[in-house]
């Protein structure tokens, strides 16, 4: 006797073309990914209706939805909207009442709950970026939903990288704002997706973008961008610190700061290449105790500002050296690793310190393992 089929009106587009039950599991069905096939479910929106002719020079991108609401029902793709809407808005309420906890200190809470969520409101590519950011905090919290938080990190961020880039080319005073947004968003969105590629000294030449380049392309955009800047939303952070050399402050760290110092002095048989590498190196470790020793911000913040413009302040020099595993600049990187474990309670941060001091221990001969005794001992904060 022929079995009675039920037929399937809710499952996604290819499960009902090819006539199989679907799970209408979200954002991918279990059928399509066992057969490798690009689920329905897995677009966060349909295809754009015809954008107004603002929305067509590239300006804003509507909010998903928005785009929602305004998709006909011939543009259905196989998703029910208001399922999508939610799954979007749980991100949002997420980032607005816990994750923007994670991004400052009080002062400025209104920055991250309120400034940045207003504007992702019309830019539609910084929204992707920071629902992909609450998506992989969400997933750390609930850890029984990491495969599916993460796929949604994952798709977001694709969704909104293309306008970024587009954005980031024509440097435009209206949408910088947004863009600088998103591109911090990048930073905790490369850390806290690749857990296990962190731990990488960090390289131009690897297949994976390492994040530590991440935040040197922010602060060169913020440079580029200072003035227009400093009129918006992130003006309080770009206020700049009172002039100060790395002698004129106390600072219990640096003590074992200015024992590196011995590694980088030249004598009478010093190469000429040598003594380049040592100037290369002397001046980043004089930026590094420098930063150590910022006064105007709280501990926590001050460390955290130290991570995001450290990296943007080392020569090109010295990035090849590092990229040439040059044991001198490992041993100044090593001591960087020091600022990533006072914060290691952050949570895109955690265990980052520590497994970069790892990659480091392992890149260095056992003559040079005695310079980085300090990082390696430094506890997890």
């Amino acid at each position: 006797m022929r079995r009675d089929h039920r037929k399937l009106r809710t499952g996604c587009k290819q499960c009902r073309r090819r006539r199989v039950k679907c799970d209408e599991a979200k954002p991918s069905c279990a059928a399509c990914i066992r057969n490798k096939l690009q689920c329905s479910f897995e677009f966060l929106t349909p295809s754009l209706p015809k954008l107004r002719q603002k929305e067509a020079k590239g300006n804003v991108l509507p909010c998903p939805w928005n785009v929602l609401r305004s998709s006909s029902p011939s543009q259905d793709i196989g998703l029910h909207h208001t399922s999508l809407d939610l799954h979007s808005m749980e991100l949002l309420h997420h980032f607005t009442t816990v994750t923007y906890l994670t991004f400052s200190d009080q002062r400025r809470y209104f920055l991250w709950k309120t400034e940045i969520p207003r504007m992702a409101i019309s830019h539609g590519f910084l929204m992707h970026g920071l629902l992909a950011v609450s998506a992989l905090h969400l997933s750390i919290l609930q850890p029984h939903r990491k495969e599916e938080l993460t796929r949604r990190a994952t798709i977001s961020e694709h969704l909104g990288l293309p306008l970024f880039r587009q954005f980031v080319s024509h440097e435009d005073p209206e949408t910088i704002h947004a863009v600088i947004a998103f591109a911090g968003f990048v930073i905790p969105y490369v850390v806290g997706s690749r857990e296990t590629l962190t731990g990488r000294i960090p390289s131009l030449y690897d297949e994976h973008p390492h994040w530590f380049f991440a935040t040197r392309g922010l602060l060169q955009m913020v440079e580029r961008s200072w003035m227009a800047l400093r009129t918006g939303p992130f003006g309080s952070l770009l206020e700049r610190a009172p002039e100060f050399t790395p002698d004129t402050l106390e600072h219990p760290d640096d003590v074992h700061l200015l024992k590196v110092y011995p590694l980088l002095e030249s004598g009478d048989s010093t190469s000429n290449e040598d003594m380049e590498v040592f100037e290369v190196c002397t001046a980043a470790l004089d930026e590094l105790r420098r930063l150590f020793r910022c006064p105007h911000e709280p501990m926590r913040t001050r460390v955290m500002i130290a991570i995001h413009v450290w990296p943007g302040t080392v020569s090109q020099r010295f990035v090849e050296l590092m990229q040439e595993r040059r044991p001198e600049a490992l041993v100044v990187l090593a001591h960087f690793c020091v600022l990533l474990k006072k914060v290691d309670s952050c949570w895109w941060l955690a265990g980052v310190g520590r497994r970069m001091l790892a990659a480091i221990d392992d890149a260095l001969d056992l003559e040079w393992k005695p310079w980085i005794k300090w990082p390696l001992d430094h506890p997890l904060c």
